[in-house]
């Protein structure tokens, strides 16, 4: 296992949490669902994903859909 270390703003930090607790998962979990996700061939191959960097709730949407997938 590899150690990350990141800064985030507050908001996003609570909304990881808060993802995690309504998941009962932990905060690595939630990320590691993201990536798998996010690396999908189809993902990949889409050139909206540059878009989502100014979309935080999209990107919420889309954390919570991948827990819920592995749920």
């Amino acid at each position: 296992m590899k150690r990350l270390e990141i800064e985030l703003d507050e908001k996003t930090y609570e909304k990881i949490e808060q993802l995690a607790k309504t998941h009962h998962c932990k905060v690595s979990d939630l990320i590691k669902a993201m990536v798998e996700q996010l690396t999908q061939p189809e993902i990949m191959n889409d050139s909206s994903i540059g878009k989502w960097s100014n979309d935080a709730e999209l990107v919420d949407e889309i954390m919570a859909e991948i827990v819920h997938n592995r749920i």
